[in-house]
């Protein structure tokens, strides 16, 4: 089985942030494939114990879609929770977020990685107790790399930044995006880690 987790925060202020992307993929996940979310306090989050149509064997398409109710900065609550309940061993979780450092749109997979300073991967290795799982890190561009009207980098906080709703031209592409990181996840369920990060890295 495998635990797929996207952070976010809850509730309609944050709802279409660029932080909350890796809910936002989540969700149109789970409704693209008729999925209904379910709320445990127990959790701390919306869940979804489901498997792929497509896949006629007995395990590996099996999973868990998990969206934490909690903050971002205490997302590693709630994995812990869900990942003692079901014995979900760190190799088959999967941490969907956005990334400051990678091209909007741009998609990368990988194992075992720090934080970079994402709070709510920061929290899930605190949570777990270490790196081993695996990262799905979406690019929503870096503010440092913006240019204001005059040509000049735009001065725009971080912490700011993630927190304001996608630009218009963001939002017109942002379709594309999570329906190609949909495509990703559909081959990590079913084909593992190593084969969709060669895929789709």
């Amino acid at each position: 089985m495998k635990l797929i987790v996207g952070l976010g925060n809850p509730g309609a202020k944050y709802k279409n942030t660029r932080h909350n992307l890796g809910f936002m993929i989540v969700d149109s996940f789970a409704k693209n494939h008729k999925l209904s979310w379910r709320y445990s306090s127990d959790f701390m989050c919306y869940f979804i114990k489901a498997k792929l149509e497509q896949n006629i064997d007995e395990s590996p398409g099996d999973f868990v879609l998990v969206k934490p109710s909690t903050y971002m900065n205490k997302s590693g609550e709630s994995v812990l929770a869900v990942a003692k309940f079901y014995k979900v061993s760190g190799k088959d979780i999967l941490v969907i977020h956005d990334d400051l450092d990678l091209e909007f749109g741009k998609i990368r997979l990988s194992f075992e990685r720090s934080s970079a300073g994402h709070k709510g991967v920061e929290s899930v290795i605190e949570g777990l107790g270490g790196y081993e799982f695996a990262r799905f890190r979406v690019g929503i561009d870096s503010p440092r790399l913006r240019l204001g009207e005059a040509g000049h980098p735009e001065n725009i906080d971080p912490e700011k930044y993630v927190l304001e709703e996608f630009s218009e031209e963001e939002q017109g592409e942002l379709k594309e995006v999570i329906a190609k990181c949909e495509q990703a996840l559909e081959s990590y369920i079913d084909l593992g880690l190593e084969t969709t990060m060669n895929r789709f890295n």
